[in-house]
């Protein structure tokens, strides 16, 4: 998508995380203003679209270069994770630590 036929980011509104899904599905969206659901939680309450599409590449673009106006920024996709999750090889219990330790 080109990044000049999306809404500039001081002209879109604080949209609720529903709202955006609901929007803009299955897309990644680029946030700005981001409220979390709680201090320290990766869940969005809401937050102000200023790039979106169907990879991050094509979201982050429209904001490429202003990281001093928009320093920070998220970047998440609307959609379910069809992807399986990484499992770490090595678990780390009482007994691994206690060998790490002498």
């Amino acid at each position: 998508m080109d990044a000049s036929t999306q809404v500039a980011p001081h002209e879109t509104e604080l949209l609720s995380w529903s709202e955006i899904c609901a929007k803009y599905p299955d897309q990644y969206v680029c946030l700005v203003d981001v409220e979390a659901v709680e201090l320290g939680s990766p869940e969005i309450k809401a937050g102000r679209i200023v790039g979106r599409g169907a990879t991050r590449r094509a979201a982050y673009e429209p904001i490429r270069g202003l990281g001093a106006k928009f320093p920070l920024h998220s970047i998440r996709f609307t959609g379910i994770c069809t992807e399986t999750f990484v499992r770490p090889s090595l678990v780390i219990d009482d007994e691994t630590l206690e060998l790490l330790r002498s």
